[in-house]
C-alpha cells in the first residue's frame, strides 16, 4: 500500500508544469523550487542559470515574467496541496523573486499567497534587500510556512559592485534579514558562492544574532575557485558557526575536502 501512494504522488508530481523537484547538487539545497520570471537582471559575474537554460547573459540579463505563470503556479500549488506535501518550495533557483521586474509584476507575493492559500511552505531566497521587504507581512503572519534567506558574498562593497553589479548591497541585505528576524520569520544566510573566504567568514560574524541557519558551499564554475584553500576555509567556517552554537549545512561539494 505504501509503495502505491508513493507511486502515485511521484506521477502527481510529474504533470506540475512550475513547481519542480531540482536534480543534481541543485536538490541537495532545496527538494522542490519554482522560477517565477525568466532571467534576472542582476547581473552578477558567477551566475550559472544562464548556461542551464542555454541563454546568452544577454538574453537573461533582460529578465521576462514567464507565460500563465500564475495560473500554472496555482495549479501546482493545488496538486501539491492536495498530496499534503510538506517541503518548502524555494523561490527561487535560476532567477531572483525580487529583482527589479517584481517590483512592477509583483508575480512574487501573489505566489507567495497561493503558497500560503494552499497550507504550502515558502522559501524565499533572494538578494533583492529591500524590494523584498514589501512582502514581510505575508510571510510574518504564516511562519509556520515561510523561511527568509539572503545569499551574502562579500563584505567589501566595492567587490560586490564589481562582481554583483545589479543586486542591493550587502549592507542593505543583511539589514532586511534583521527586519525579518525581529518580524518572527524564521530565517537563513546562503553562503554560496565562496569568492574571498575571509569575506564569507566576516559574514558569519555580521549576521550570527539574526539568522537561524546557514548554508554553505564553494564557487564553481569560475577560475577564482582554483586560488583557494577549500580544506582550510571548510574547517574554518565550521569552527565559526560551531563557536556561535549556530545550525548549519556544509553542501557535498565542500564536504569532501
Amino acid at each position: 500500500m505504501q509503495s502505491c501512494q508513493i507511486l502515485a504522488k511521484e506521477n502527481r508530481l510529474s504533470k506540475t508544469s512550475i513547481i519542480y523537484e531540482p536534480r543534481g547538487k541543485a536538490r541537495e539545497y532545496c527538494e522542490l523550487a519554482a522560477n517565477l520570471y525568466r532571467g534576472c537582471s542582476h547581473h552578477c559575474a558567477y551566475c550559472y542559470a544562464p548556461a542551464t537554460l542555454y541563454m546568452t547573459k544577454e538574453d537573461f540579463f533582460k529578465p521576462k515574467v514567464r507565460a500563465d505563470i500564475l495560473y500554472k503556479f496555482e495549479k501546482d500549488a493545488i496538486t501539491l496541496n492536495s498530496l499534503g506535501e510538506t517541503r518548502p518550495i524555494l523561490l527561487s533557483f535560476t532567477t531572483d523573486p525580487y529583482q527589479p521586474i517584481d517590483v512592477r509584476e509583483q508575480i512574487t507575493r501573489k505566489a507567495i499567497k497561493i503558497l500560503h492559500r494552499n497550507h504550502l511552505k515558502v522559501s524565499i531566497l533572494t538578494k533583492g534587500g529591500k524590494r523584498s521587504e514589501r512582502d514581510f507581512d505575508l510571510l510574518s503572519s504564516h511562519p509556520e510556512l515561510s523561511e527568509y534567506g539572503a545569499t551574502l558574498v562579500f563584505t567589501d562593497e566595492s567587490n560586490r559592485k564589481e562582481i554583483e553589479s545589479g543586486a542591493a548591497p550587502t549592507k542593505e541585505r543583511i539589514d532586511s534579514l534583521k527586519k525579518a528576524h525581529d518580524m518572527g520569520i524564521p530565517t537563513y544566510v546562503s553562503l554560496e558562492p565562496v569568492w574571498i573566504p575571509a569575506q564569507t567568514l566576516e559574514l558569519i560574524d555580521l549576521t550570527k544574532d539574526i539568522v537561524d541557519f546557514y548554508k554553505v558551499g564553494k564557487l564553481n564554475y569560475n577560475i577564482q575557485e582554483k586560488s583557494i584553500n577549500w580544506k582550510e576555509f571548510k574547517n574554518n567556517a565550521i569552527e565559526r558557526l560551531g563557536n556561535y552554537s549556530k545550525r548549519y549545512y556544509i553542501k557535498k561539494d565542500l564536504q569532501k575536502y
